[in-house]
């Protein structure tokens, strides 16, 4: 009994911190007339609700498609993603399908696994639609600590496999490239590059997965703007995760701060080691020996945005929150209290869920994700969301 007290009251706390600190100045979000009605900064349970269930009022089709790149992930554990990204293909660049592990072991074939997964009737089906997106399927790399020491001290074999694994799913499904993701990508330089220049020459893409800085101590192993000016020449685009931010750092919490995810993007287009007067007119230097300008390295960047939240609640702890979640989190709790956080610039929820015990829950809202949208547009930058399946269909009308 004592500690759940002591659990309400801290969440109390954190409430209260939350309502009555003093927030700074921040910037303004120009909310389309369609929206200023729905999107408020304190809604009410049923306005929300009622948005809901009228996916299309909010569409923006006075303002044209966005140039930048835009990326969607889907996963085959949802199959809700698939027919969304089927409906919505023309709002995007890429879609990355999450079918591939690839498993790496010291001088053995690599192991391709998840073709189990590749959905050949969907492929076929978005490759028809008008203006349809690229297909990057998602490979991620796991190493064996034997396979990986090969890797960065005696490339040549190892790297030859890899890349011949990869080639060959890469044309035999006709993909237009990969997304890449594996551990420390900056400590595999080389293996980055070989893959790139591999599906560069013969016409595909190369998308690297890249792990934001939660911490301050994590600055020393961090991937840097001079990783991405090292790589810039293989990989297309850097796909950052920019999420799960409070998660990582072990507290109750916004999952993507603004203020957080500027500092990332610009932690990777601002280079300390690059002379500043390259970046005033630099030119693109189509042979890639040049210098590149900072415009064209933002274009190349990719801000994670997050269409999932979490919950924290005594009885069932930390909870990842999906949009079929949010939508019964509203129609089962009539007390919720809306909070807008001014310097995540999100939405905080509340509600008493009895027995002394409390549910918070900070999930995507159409303003908080309007605000990245214009952060993206602001730095010029693309954007990647995870993912497709987990978000409202509203989400899609602000795209």
């Amino acid at each position: 009994m004592l500690l759940t007290r002591l659990f309400s009251l801290t969440l109390l706390y954190l409430t209260f911190i939350y309502a009555f600190s003093p927030l700074p100045d921040s910037h303004t979000c120009y909310l389309p007339l369609t929206l200023q009605s729905l999107h408020i900064q304190n809604p009410s349970r049923e306005t929300l609700l009622g948005a809901i269930k009228t996916p299309g009022v909010s569409l923006r089709t006075a303002q044209p498609k966005s140039p930048s790149i835009r990326l969607g992930y889907i996963t085959p554990w949802n199959g809700r993603s698939y027919d969304l990204s089927k409906w919505h293909a023309s709002k995007f660049t890429h879609i990355s399908p999450v079918w591939y592990q690839l498993s790496v072991e010291y001088n053995k074939e690599p192991q391709l696994n998840g073709r189990h997964d590749v959905h050949e009737s969907w492929l076929k089906d978005i490759k028809t639609t008008s203006n349809p997106p690229k297909i990057v399927p998602r490979v991620q790399i796991q190493f064996s600590q034997k396979a990986a020491e090969a890797i960065l001290y005696f490339p040549q074999g190892e790297i030859e496999l890899i890349v011949e694994v990869l080639l060959r799913e890469v044309q035999q499904f006709g993909y237009d490239g990969l997304t890449l993701e594996l551990p420390h990508p900056h400590a595999f330089k080389s293996l980055i590059e070989i893959i790139g220049e591999e599906l560069h020459d013969i016409g595909k893409e190369l998308i690297l997965v890249v792990p934001p800085i939660h911490d301050p101590d994590q600055a020393d192993i961090a991937f840097k703007a001079e990783h991405v000016r090292e790589l810039e020449d293989a990989v297309d685009y850097f796909s950052v995760m920019t999420y799960d931010h409070s998660v990582s750092l072990g507290v109750e919490g916004p999952n993507a701060p603004l203020r957080w995810m500027r500092q990332v993007v610009e932690g990777l287009i601002d280079d300390e080691d690059e002379d500043e007067d390259l970046w005033e007119d630099a030119e693109i230097d189509e042979s890639g020996d040049g210098p590149i300008s900072k415009k064209s390295r933002a274009s190349k960047i990719l801000l994670g945005l997050p269409f999932y939240g979490y919950k924290l609640s005594k009885s069932k702890g930390l909870e990842a929150y999906t949009a079929s979640n949010y939508v019964e989190f509203l129609s089962t709790h009539k007390d919720i209290i809306f909070q807008w956080d001014e310097v995540s610039k999100e939405h905080r929820m509340i509600a008493n869920i009895g027995k002394e015990d409390v549910s918070i829950l900070w999930y995507l809202s159409l303003l908080s994700l309007l605000y990245r949208l214009q952060l993206a547009e602001e730095m010029g930058v693309g954007i990647a969301i995870w993912e497709l399946g987990q978000g409202l269909d509203q989400f899609f009308d602000v795209l």
